[in-house]
């Protein structure tokens, strides 16, 4: 007869025979301190916490959450670069779009923007005001062509 274990309450185990009688007083084995592992099992369930939603045993087997979990913050270290590279080209596209209605190229633009001072708005600015204020952009494009324009 094999037995079988059962998770009794107040946290011991219970050994129970294969059709769940409880065995004899003499057989009974309980095991109380079952959460006395320490600092290892609080780093583990750290790691498994994190490796939440890993594909295959990465979500469960220590060993190797660990080693996706590097990759991971690897990645995250590597997109965070990423992320902004994409920002200043979707800026820079919506900023080109926006003064091509105008008749100027996107370079012609900057150059003229660097020249005129008008530092206050920047990348971002722009490309949201090229976006959502069509009217306001415009008014910048022409106080940008205008200082350029007087200025030798």
């Amino acid at each position: 007869m094999t037995p079988a274990y059962h998770r009794g309450s107040l946290n011991r185990l219970v050994l129970f025979s294969r059709n769940n009688m409880l065995l004899d007083q003499k057989q009974q084995i309980t095991i109380t301190n079952l959460q006395s592992r320490g600092m290892a099992s609080k780093k583990h369930r750290a790691v498994l916490r994190q490796s939440k939603g890993f594909r295959g045993r990465a979500n469960r087997c220590f060993t190797l959450a660990i080693g996706r979990l590097e990759k991971s913050w690897q990645y995250a270290y590597r997109d965070r670069k990423v992320k902004k590279r994409d920002m200043r080209r979707l800026w820079i596209e919506r900023i080109n779009a926006g003064v091509r209605q105008h008749g100027l190229s996107y370079s012609v633009f900057m150059n003229k923007w660097r020249k005129s001072g008008v530092f206050d708005v920047d990348r971002k600015i722009m490309a949201d005001l090229a976006m959502n204020e069509p009217f306001s952009f415009k008014a910048l494009v022409d106080v940008i062509k205008m200082k350029t324009s007087a200025a030798p």
